[in-house]
């Protein structure tokens, strides 16, 4: 029976043997996009009025969520009931208070 350093020195040396992989070839077409695109002037990356819409946009989408979240959450306070409940709370406490 083989002893596991025997076999590690094995395959170390077939790993070395074996033969590298050629490198691919680039798409059809892609030099000719990048060509064309330094041509026109457009840069990879984005300018920083990109980056300010993107923000801009997300914070309408949150503003216009806790908007929502307020209105939904506030909705019992604006109710009548409610206020008709603490008017007569008022006017039972208003008396004791006033003396």
């Amino acid at each position: 029976m083989s002893e596991p350093k025997d076999n590690w020195q094995k395959l170390a040396r077939l790993a070395r043997q074996a033969p590298k992989p050629a490198e691919e070839p680039s798409p059809f077409g892609f030099a000719t996009r990048v060509a064309a695109r330094w041509s026109a002037g457009e840069s990879p990356a984005p300018s920083p009025w990109d980056v300010l819409e993107v923000f801009s946009l997300r914070s309408l989408v949150f503003a216009g969520a806790l908007m929502v979240a307020v209105v939904f959450v506030s909705y019992d306070v604006a109710t009548p009931g409610w206020t008709q409940q603490y008017t007569v709370a008022d006017a039972t406490f208003d008396p004791i208070f006033e003396e």
